[in-house]
């Protein structure tokens, strides 16, 4: 599955059951799961959810993804446990 977010935009991601492959394909997005860490993934670079794994991703400026479940082929219609988080949401600092 692809999709494009504008600056600003977040997204809002699953592991699922098998857990979830995201590949940046143009812009920035930056990533944050939970963990104490924050993660920035550029244009060609990809990260890697766990299974039942969660995190919350913000386009730094206008981006293109792929997500593809581990366990799920390409030819597969099976959907993707992501989905858009809503409106831009203000980070704490």
């Amino acid at each position: 599955m692809e999709c494009s977010l504008e600056k600003g935009e977040l997204l809002s991601l699953t592991g699922g059951p098998f857990g979830l492959t995201l590949r940046c394909l143009t812009g920035t997005v930056w990533l944050t799961k939970g963990d104490g860490m924050d993660y920035l993934v550029r244009r060609g670079s990809g990260f890697e959810l766990a299974k039942g794994e969660s995190a919350l991703a913000e386009a730094l400026e206008a981006a293109e993804l792929q997500m593809r479940s581990a366990g799920v082929t390409e030819k597969s219609n099976a959907a993707l446990a992501a989905h858009p988080a809503g409106p831009f949401l203000p980070r704490l600092l």
